[in-house]
């Protein structure tokens, strides 16, 4: 809801029959927007490195910029290729992909100040759903804060992970850290995600969670449940069954569902009718003591205006620095501020 615009991510590509590269930022800026690399190492320099027309979302690259892209071919390698994987629809080629910094030495970061407002979904706290939790972090006391979820909310593919400047953290970080500066409070973090797992993995989980005391619980499945097909109304089911074994033991802590970025529709294992299903599932859990934090529906406005490579830290499932940020910013809101108090 801002209009400066920090780190809008951009990964450049060239069009079959295009001279050069482009990308498109997220909103319009009022002035040239500042571009870097998304390590924040370099600087790249407008008509050097790339060009812009007042008024356009659109960037173009010159033909002798810095600024890495890649070709449409290249986002489809042959079999064998690098960084290739056995994953695109058309069985006949792979998908570009790669774990570490790979994709995030491809991106380019923008900043600027916005000409146009962002009229996508706006996530916002409702009073009656964490109400423990806010009177604890209102009152300036220690919360502990336990995760559970799969690779995205281990923090796979933000900066730190792939040991690359900035060195962000996965949103868990992000939230933790946010929350103890807006409110004061110690906060701690219990980070119970594993990669590659779903909600019926999390269902097992439950005692471990219990044992931590969380003051907050995230839960945070959706995208390797849609892989292996699983139906919202079972995945509804498990979630519901993980809240019903922490409330018999841990009535007070508060809990906040995490619906799940998309992933590349390329991807043969993407499910793109699963996840705002999932979303609408999770949104039926909600209640006392219960919210949703709904990154679903803010991933699809931002895709309707950025590439999905825009968004990926991996090429296929995971979020870069600026994923997690979205997703951090979405569990915040749902959570609220101290002047929401």
């Amino acid at each position: 809801s801002s209009p400066n615009i920090e780190g809008d991510p951009l990964f450049f590509i060239q069009t079959d029959g295009e001279p050069t590269a482009k990308a498109k930022l997220l909103l319009a800026p009022t002035n040239a927007p500042e571009l870097r690399a998304a390590s924040g190492e370099i600087i790249y320099k407008i008509n050097r490195d790339f060009t812009w027309n007042p008024g356009s979302r659109e960037i173009e690259l010159t033909e002798d910029s810095r600024i890495p892209f890649k070709t449409v071919a290249e986002l489809h390698p042959a079999p064998g290729s690098p960084n290739s994987y056995d994953g695109f629809r058309d069985t006949n080629l792979h998908m570009l992909y790669s774990q570490g910094r790979f994709f995030h030495d491809l991106q380019s970061v923008a900043s600027y100040t916005a000409s146009e407002p962002w009229t996508g979904p706006v996530p916002g706290a409702k009073p009656d759903q964490l109400a423990n939790l806010r009177a604890k972090l209102s009152a300036h006391a220690p919360v502990k804060v336990v995760v559970l979820g799969d690779s995205i909310s281990t923090g796979l593919n933000a900066s730190a992970t792939g040991d690359v400047a900035p060195h962000q953290p996965g949103y868990p970080e992000l939230v933790t850290r946010d929350l103890a500066e807006r409110f004061g409070s110690e906060v701690t973090l219990k980070n119970l995600s594993v990669s590659g797992l779903d909600a019926a993995w999390g269902l097992t989980q439950v005692p471990t969670v219990v044992a931590e005391k969380p003051d907050l619980f995230i839960c945070a499945f959706g995208m390797n449940d849609a892989s292996g097909l699983i139906p919202p109304e079972k995945l509804s089911t498990t979630i519901r069954q993980m809240i019903e074994q922490l409330h018999a033991t841990h009535p007070n802590c508060d809990i906040i569902l995490v619906s799940p970025m998309t992933a590349n529709p390329e991807w043969k294992h993407a499910q793109p009718l699963f996840y705002p299903a999932y979303a609408k599932a999770m949104q039926d859990l909600a209640g006392p003591g219960i919210a949703v934090a709904d990154v679903t529906s803010v991933w699809l406005a931002l895709l309707e205006r950025k590439s999905v490579l825009d968004l990926s830290g991996n090429g296929l499932n995971h979020p870069n620095d600026f994923g997690h940020r979205v997703y951090a910013a979405v569990v915040l809101e749902t959570i609220g501020g101290p002047s929401s108090q």
